[in-house]
């Protein structure tokens, strides 16, 4: 028996503790009075499920507020783990036993509620964001912003108001992967739109802007009961749109006596369109203000530690309404078809929106029956992809999601827009199509497309032409700030000494997912392949059943960009954007392992949902930038001889060295290959893959300079398949300073030997490398025979005869087979290297039966399988299987076989 003073009750009273309590958290006693104050709401004639998760709810959703113990309140989850490893029954009875005396202080102090202490991060393998990154974060968000993604969103929200769709909810999400600048538009949209933001990042998380712990705790704390589900959630868009429009009347009332007034004075009279249009003007321009002024009350002040205190009460107020709503709201008896309607007070959802809508618009100036339609109110759910876990009962045939969509189908009708902020393949969830909700009565309206547009490149230092030098775009300052805006804001809110370091560290945190590096578990998971993928600008073959779900996977946790995307993910487009910052990150995870890039790829579990590429041009690429890293060690820049010396057997190179050109445009040129281009260097440390043939042209080839990167060429690019940009470092990039290194790949074993013809389809001025207008620089040319039986280096060492000087100076390089003996540095991974040629020639992987990952069956089921599936195409290959009708070709197969073996 103890005595305590409660801090509710008052007067002190003897305590029976029915569980021994372990008290490790410093709980302020402000804490315990709100949550005691809310305990006191507990139903004790609900099932014992729904009393826990209440009283989780109410002690979460008020201990959670407080910075000093946020990170050690434990989660729902973790909460029913505490209380199933104590005794349900022992912690029902001491809810009772609270309730009877009024006394909540030893049920609040119960280790139920606290989190298990989290493991070295140097084991789990998760870090964290360092103190200057965290504190980097704060100040990046505030920042000006710049481009135009917001003025993008407000236009696609603003056609997805028209009032001619016939759409089930006026909701849909933005997809992207981190850092693209999401959370950042739709703030910026807030400064002109009312806009009411809400985090459901989960607390004890880290991230920015902070998470509404309060709220989360409200929108996750739900049992199995779908009709009280349906009851809460009414509630809480009830007060949510009752209380923005309290505080929004408020401001009004509040507005300074000597600033322009936020309510114009509007003609009763009718109008005249003229008038109307004047009218309008003025109602945007005092919802502007109204929407500036709430969104500085809403942010003002935040920290990565939480919200500012406004915040907090705003949503106390909203949850205590919900409540309130929740416990007293009966059904409405006019709603005649569909899930039922609530209503508080004679109000409902509907009524709340239109007296928030009248507020804003009194006379629906802004409104229109034709065309898109300007919004008056967006609800902006941010990391808003735990509402489509909850609840946790995967039977279940609903989400939160789901029920609140249902909500919000209520409000259709008016100009009020919802957005769900996703880093998540959860799109799918966010944006399905109706007739996938079996539960939904008007299957004959839509979803909303998913919104991908998002801010890339409006960080970046403007390049221009005749005004950057190398050695200025190889710079961390301006690699950071190329592609999205997460890596530039943050290294100009960096502190100078540590800018570089901190960068380093936070672009390889960020691609994988927050774990330090690459484990020998993880070398053949996704984190590997998105390493590669940003590299080799990887593209996913989605014929392959797979592929839709890693490319998920990839954007949700690896920083993979998603271009387009349509209710359903029925069509998902994705790249691995051009970001030299992510990819220097990439290639430190990768030696991390010290295995090779090419054993990694060819290894990967994922690999057959991977584009190889029929010509064998991911095998050169992997091969070329083999021989970059080996030759930059210490720098970003690589002298291109020493790239080449890299890429080419000691034998071979010294050959070359010292070798006249195979053309030149003087006769007289007696020049070696290490004296013409002893002056130029290259900076690359990834691909980008071009569209357009007159991309790699001198006139746009400096520009993949400035962003480190070789280029991969358009599928019907005449003659070259790689192009590799080199330059003077001395002079200004230009087209003026520029010239290549071009490619040709060929996966054909007829190619044995030095073709002529080929190097013929690799004319500078063919190819539009140059226009006959430019005085040529001079250029390698390399053709990679990769599937030739024949190995080894060929070139001519004596220049062309010729009467007259050619169009160009530059040589050519064959290179036969895959061999040590034609590629420097291979010897150990020659078998990877075949393996991904030999799959790059297949249109798919049927025939290694990977589609299933069924590691149960054995090597003989496989390839009798296999056999059979061969079986179904007839004659396209040389194989057995598929020459099934042809018993004479399967002889002399089989003697040719015996025969040369």
């Amino acid at each position: 028996m103890q005595v305590h003073d409660d801090p509710v009750s008052g007067p002190s009273v003897q305590l029976v503790h029915t569980i021994p309590s372990v008290v490790k958290l410093d709980i302020p006693d402000q804490a315990i009075r709100e949550a005691s104050r809310f305990l006191r709401n507990i139903n004790l004639d609900d099932p014992d499920d729904q009393i826990l998760s209440d009283v989780w709810f109410y002690v979460y959703g008020k201990l959670s507020q407080y910075p000093t113990i946020s990170g050690s309140i434990a989660n729902e989850d973790e909460f029913h783990a505490n209380v199933k490893r104590k005794g349900e029954k022992e912690i029902l009875e001491l809810v009772k036993d609270s309730a009877s005396r009024n006394s909540w202080l030893d049920l609040i102090h119960n280790d139920v509620f606290v989190k298990k202490k989290s493991a070295d991060p140097s084991k789990s393998g998760r870090i964290s964001l360092s103190e200057p990154l965290a504190e980097a974060t704060e100040r990046a968000w505030n920042i000006p912003f710049r481009g135009n993604a917001a003025d993008v969103l407000l236009m696609i929200i603003s056609t997805y108001l028209d009032s001619g769709r016939q759409i089930y909810a006026r909701q849909t999400s933005i997809v992207n992967s981190s850092g693209t600048g999401k959370s950042r538009a739709v703030d910026q949209v807030a400064r002109s739109v009312i806009t009411v933001p809400m985090c459901l990042r989960g607390v004890g998380t880290q991230g920015f802007p902070p998470p509404d712990a309060a709220l989360l705790a409200l929108l996750t704390s739900f049992g199995a009961d779908q009709v009280a589900v349906a009851r809460r959630l009414h509630g809480f868009v009830y007060s949510l749109l009752a209380v923005t429009h309290d505080y929004l009347e408020k401001i009004a009332s509040q507005w300074p006596g000597d600033g322009p007034t936020p309510f114009p004075t509007l003609s009763d009279r009718d109008l005249s369109q003229v008038e109307r249009d004047e009218q309008a003007l003025l109602v945007k321009e005092r919802q502007r203000m109204l929407a500036v002024a709430f969104r500085d009350n809403m942010t003002i002040g935040q920290a990565f530690q939480g919200p500012n205190l406004y915040r907090k009460g705003f949503f106390e107020k909203i949850i205590e309404i919900a409540n309130k709503f929740e416990k007293e709201c009966v059904q409405a008896l006019d709603k005649k078809e569909g899930p039922p309607l609530y209503k508080y007070k004679n109000e409902g959802v509907v009524e709340a929106g239109t007296k928030l809508s009248r507020f804003i618009d009194p006379k629906q100036l802004l409104d229109s029956s034709d065309g898109p339609r300007h919004p008056l109110v967006i609800l902006s759910f941010d990391e808003s992809q735990i509402l489509t876990d909850t609840p946790k009962d995967h039977w279940q045939s609903w989400t939160v999601f789901t029920e609140l969509r249902r909500v919000l189908h209520e409000l259709s009708h008016l100009p009020i827009f919802s957005l769900f902020l996703s880093t998540t393949g959860k799109a799918l969830s966010f944006s399905p199509a109706i007739q996938s909700d079996p539960s939904l009565r008007r299957t004959d309206l839509s979803s909303l497309h998913p919104i991908t547009e998002i801010s890339f490149d409006d960080l970046a230092h403007p390049a221009m032409e005749d005004d950057i030098m190398l050695s200025q775009v190889v710079q961390t300052d301006w690699i950071s700030h190329l592609g999205r805006p997460l890596f530039g804001s943050h290294y100009d809110a960096l502190a100078e000494d540590i800018k570089n370091n901190e960068m380093m560290h936070f672009a390889r945190m960020k691609l994988l997912n927050a774990r330090p590096e690459l484990t020998d578990k993880t070398l053949t998971g996704p984190g590997a392949l998105a390493c590669l993928s940003v590299r080799f600008a990887l593209e996913f073959d989605l014929s392959n059943g797979d592929a839709r779900s890693v490319a998920r996977e990839h954007i949700e946790n690896h920083m993979r960009l998603c271009v387009a995307a349509t209710t359903g993910l029925e069509t998902l487009i994705t790249v691995a954007g051009s970001e030299p910052l992510l990819a220097e990150a990439a290639r430190k995870l990768l030696d991390l392992t010290q295995k090779t890039h090419v054993s990694l790829l060819a290894n990967n579990s994922d690999l057959n949902c991977v584009d190889r590429g029929m010509r064998g041009e991911l095998v050169a690429a992997l091969l070329i930038m083999r021989a970059r890293d080996a030759s930059s060690i210490t720098s970003r820049t690589v002298r291109v001889t020493d790239f080449i010396k890299a890429l080419l057997p000691d034998d071979d190179y010294e050959k070359l060295q010292n070798s006249r050109p195979h053309h030149s445009q003087d006769i007289n040129d007696t020049r070696t290959f290490e004296e013409i281009f002893k002056g130029y260097t290259m900076w690359f440390n990834h691909i980008i893959r071009t569209r357009d043939t007159d991309m790699i042209n001198i006139r746009h080839l400096w520009k993949f300079i400035t962003r480190g990167a070789m280029v991969m060429c358009a599928n019907n690019q005449r003659g070259v398949d790689i192009v590799l940009p080199i330059c003077d470092p001395s002079r200004k990039l230009s087209r003026h300073n520029v010239t290549a290194i071009l490619v040709q790949v060929k996966n054909d074993k007829n190619f044995n030997g030095y073709n002529r013809t080929l190097f013929d389809g690799l004319d500078p001025f063919d190819v539009n490398l140059f226009s006959n207008e430019d005085p040529p620089f001079p250029v390698i040319r390399m053709v990679f025979a990769l599937a030739s039986a024949q190995t080894g280096v060929s070139y001519s060492t004596v220049p062309e005869r010729r009467h007259h000087g050619g169009r160009f100076t530059g040589y050519d390089i064959w290179f036969s087979g895959l061999s040590e003996k034609t590629f420097k540095g291979i010897e150990g991974d020659v078998d990877s290297y075949k393996k991904l040629l030999t799959r790059s020639l297949q249109p798919h992987d049927a025939y290694e039966l990977n589609e299933t990952k069924d590691y149960h069956q054995g090597k003989l089921t496989k390839a009798a399988r296999a056999s059979l599936r061969r079986r179904l195409e007839p004659l396209a290959d040389v194989g057995d299987e598929h020459n099934h009708c042809h018993p004479l070709h399967n002889l002399k197969s089989t003697q040719h076989e015996l025969t040369s073996g």
